[in-house]
């Protein structure tokens, strides 16, 4: 866009939105000291000892790990590092790890829907929206848990939990988790401080009238500076490919902008009159899209949509905002292409030896997506 002259490179820097990439990186980096401290490695044996060989009790307490973790930290760090305990537990019990894998992305995606950190498509939308880290718990949160319990309920119905068949790949040996040095696993409880501190200054953000993205930096400056862990393993934390990606797609919906292509797209929704029906076209439309296209750049192509019908239609307010969350978290467990912590379980099974492919993801997937669906209608048309 840039070397076409789509957009000069001043407008380009201008359309990328600062506040969110500090936001992400911070989260990034907070979880990835988290890690070398041992936070996760802690949780799965602890989930493993509790679980006592039965296995739908293992399943159900990964699931409720997994979803209140990516409430409050970045769910795509959250399942890469608790997907190995996972599988290692199901192997310890010979039985088939992918179910686990399974259940435990769609909790990461719907966990993640709790707050305005714990999903990249929130971060996008609490921004664009001015909701507050608070505001936007408000809104979601009842919403996450309802989608959860949901799940919860019709789980065994959807999964059940084979024996542990012959892995088709052995390129890659499991090992044992690997030891924490003690030098880092003592500094554990002061990182744990260290993020309730965090969370608590979102919680109070329009008090302090802080940016969401300067207190993730704080909090991961505050951690580095406690921790002080090794910079080449936290280096291998930060997901700069998806950094990179968030910098791309702004540049990209900022050219749509000045362009006139967002102004075209608004104008033909509003001209439909869709009236009190469009907060559910908007979550169904979204949830469509989001199951067969990562949910970030279609929430990201959504966002200058959705500002300029509210606009043109001010009677429009904060149910379209609500909907587009609801879309992309529910869309995102569709297939295994909907949503980042998806592609990263699937890399994570083909390294153990496991196919997770797209027609049994789907399986499983679509009939969350269409039970979540009905689910996020309802608390929609009622709540707002």
């Amino acid at each position: 866009m840039v070397l076409s002259g789509v957009v000069s490179v001043d407008a380009a820097i201008r359309s990328v939105n600062w506040d969110t990439m500090m936001l992400l990186t911070g989260m990034m980096v907070l979880v990835g000291v988290l890690g070398e401290a041992g936070l996760f490695v802690r949780l799965g044996r602890w989930a493993r000892a509790w679980a006592a060989g039965d296995g739908w009790r293992l399943l159900w307490v990964f699931f409720g790990i997994t979803a209140a973790i990516s409430a409050v930290l970045d769910n795509v760090t959250t399942v890469l590092l608790l997907s190995p305990a996972l599988m290692q537990a199901a192997e310890g019990m010979d039985l088939d790890p992918v179910p686990f894998l399974m259940a435990e992305v769609a909790a990461s995606n719907l966990g993640g829907l709790a707050t305005l950190i714990g999903d990249p498509p929130n971060i996008l939308i609490g921004t664009a929206a001015h909701l507050s880290f608070m505001q936007f718990v408000r809104y979601l949160a009842p919403a996450a848990v309802l989608l959860l319990v949901g799940v919860a309920i019709v789980l065994p119905r959807l999964i059940s939990l084979a024996p542990r068949p012959l892995p088709q790949d052995r390129r890659v040996t499991i090992h044992p988790i690997e030891p924490v040095p003690s030098a880092q696993a003592r500094k554990l409880p002061g990182l744990l401080a260290t993020l309730a501190a965090m969370l608590a200054a979102f919680m109070f953000q329009q008090v302090l009238g802080v940016a969401a993205g300067v207190i993730a930096v704080v909090g991961a400056l505050g951690a580095l500076g406690y921790a002080r862990p090794p910079l080449r393993p936290l280096m291998r934390m930060v997901d700069w490919g998806t950094l990179g990606f968030f910098l791309g797609i702004f540049i990209l919906v900022g050219a749509l902008e000045s362009t006139g292509v967002v102004n075209e797209i608004a104008g033909i929704l509003t001209l439909s009159h869709p009236g009190r029906w469009l907060p559910l076209m908007i979550l169904a439309g979204a949830a469509l899209f989001s199951a067969f296209f990562d949910n970030v750049p279609l929430v990201a192509a959504l966002i200058p949509i959705l500002n300029h019908i509210m606009a043109q239609s001010p009677s429009f307010g904060i149910e379209l905002w609500v909907a587009l969350a609801l879309g992309a978290a529910i869309g995102g467990n569709g297939t295994v292409i909907g949503a980042s912590p998806n592609v990263v379980v699937q890399g994570l099974a083909r390294e153990y030896g496991y196919r997770l492919n797209f027609r049994r993801f789907a399986g499983f997937g679509l009939r969350v997506a269409a039970l979540t669906l009905l689910l996020g209608g309802l608390y929609l048309s009622v709540c707002f």
